[in-house]
């Protein structure tokens, strides 16, 4: 790369919205931004189904905003398709990718055939959402690692996910662009086994590891931090 990222863009997963990267962002070394995707916080759920190119448009109008030309992006969860579709669209504006606990499906795969495979669900309403997990489901998938105070608060925020992520197929990005990704040894929502085999159709140039549960910005946020800061000192 020829110049050093002008900051660091978070962007989160299902359920969760921009709120999520509170722990973090006092503890990163560059300036950040965390995006609301569309359907939730400062982009409320319209009529319009929720796509990748309207996140891509989210990712780079906030970005924009923050006065980044050139940023260290980071997703979380399902914020992985939205990192690689930014990759895709805006090869020259990220310095690095870092994918956190992420969901990244193979090129031309949804996020629905990743899950279920040829038994993936019809889904008739593109624009609607998926029903909020309950709070038992959300603690094993999430948070089994968070006190009962910071996973009530966490659950408090969680919105439903719009479908249209679902649906969306992930498109071819530069591979040149460095990808790092974090594993949790803990997490609930993807297993070992899933988050090896994603990792490895990035070909990520560091993979590191947090002994932590699915939501670790929120339970390990400084060893979290520590790891995005490493990939913004050698963007």
């Amino acid at each position: 790369m020829t110049s050093r990222p002008d900051g660091i863009v978070l962007v989160h997963g299902g359920m969760h919205g921009a709120w999520c990267w509170e722990l973090v962002q006092p503890l990163l070394d560059l300036p950040s931004v965390a995006v609301d995707l569309p359907g939730r916080g400062r982009r409320p759920l319209d009529t319009e189904p929720v796509t990748l190119a309207r996140c891509v448009a989210a990712v780079l109008e906030d970005a924009d905003a923050a006065g980044f030309d050139r940023f260290v992006l980071v997703g979380h969860s399902m914020g992985g398709l939205t990192l690689t579709a930014t990759a895709a669209q805006a090869p020259d504006r990220v310095t690095s990718l870092v994918y956190v606990a992420a969901l990244t499906p193979p090129v031309g795969m949804s996020t629905n055939r990743l899950f279920f495979g040829d038994e993936a669900p019809v889904i008739d309403d593109p624009a609607g959402v998926q029903p909020l997990a309950s709070r038992e489901a959300a603690r094993a998938l999430f948070a089994g690692d968070l006190d009962d105070a910071a996973f009530d608060a966490m659950y408090a925020r969680c919105v439903p996910e719009p479908i249209g992520l679902f649906l969306a197929t992930v498109p071819h990005y530069d591979s040149q662009i460095p990808a790092i990704t974090v594993r949790c040894t803990r997490d609930g929502a993807v297993p070992e086994a899933l988050a090896t085999m994603l990792a490895a159709q990035l070909t990520p140039t560091r993979h590191h590891e947090i002994d932590a549960d699915h939501d670790v910005m929120l339970s390990q946020p400084g060893a979290l931090a520590d790891i995005i800061n490493e990939v913004g000192r050698h963007a």
